[in-house]
């Protein structure tokens, strides 16, 4: 062998050895330090690991919607979303975990995931959210495919009022002006135009919504999740 392709051998080995050296990583976390089930899964399986670098970069644009202002927002919803991707002892349900630790687990969480990615690319997750008027919520969240939305008012008497989840509401790229039909019929049919900006939408209700005074300004709340709300 001549001396140059002994030097390029040995070059090749010594790649070879940097690359078994350096860790294993998944986008948002270093794989040789995985102690969750979760984690370890994603490692292991390809799907699941492409899906977390995709959400992982998700994540990071959604920190910058509305220049950044709406971030505690955004990490309060991670954080829950990510506590969710648990897997739950067989057996055992309503502990708001998403999938179960058996042999459905693996795509399951390829499915969870997917929805998560779905959600954070979703042109209306910036507006989605917990908006307060006073002791009165409005709850707008985002679903793979749009937005959902209900209230909930301080007076017991009031009707409640939602979207049909079936239903979810699309929102278009850059659209801040969305008009939500809530259901019912005769006295509690009504319609809803809401205006987004960062911090703040304001609602024009068109119909009489069961009695319900729904129109003006609504503040969002930074501090709540709407995947945490059970109105």
């Amino acid at each position: 062998m001549t001396l140059l392709g002994t030097r390029l051998v040995a070059a090749l080995a010594g790649l070879v050895l940097l690359l078994l050296a350096a860790p294993a990583t998944a986008a948002s976390f270093d794989c040789a330090k995985a102690r969750a089930k979760v984690e370890k899964l994603i490692c292991k399986d390809p799907q699941l690991s492409r899906q977390d670098e995709d959400l992982a970069k998700a994540y990071g644009e959604a920190l910058k919607l509305w220049d950044g202002q709406i971030a505690a927002y955004v990490k309060l919803n991670q954080r829950g979303w990510v506590g969710a991707r648990a897997l739950e002892p067989p057996g055992m349900s309503g502990g708001g975990i998403l999938c179960t630790d058996d042999e459905t687990a693996l795509p399951c969480l390829r499915t969870v995931q997917a929805d998560r990615l779905a959600v954070l690319k979703n042109p209306g997750f910036r507006l989605s959210g917990i908006y307060a008027r006073g002791q009165d919520f409005l709850r707008i969240r985002a679903v793979p495919t749009g937005l959902d939305f209900a209230y909930q008012l301080a007076d017991a008497k009031a009707s409640q009022g939602f979207t049909d989840d079936t239903q979810p509401v699309r929102v278009a790229t850059g659209q801040t002006v969305i008009s939500f039909p809530l259901t019912g019929t005769g006295p509690d049919a009504c319609r809803l135009d809401a205006a987004f900006t960062a911090d703040t939408v304001v609602l024009t209700q068109k119909g009489p919504c069961g009695g319900a005074k729904l129109g003006g300004w609504w503040k969002r709340d930074q501090t709540r999740d709407p995947e945490a709300e059970l109105f």
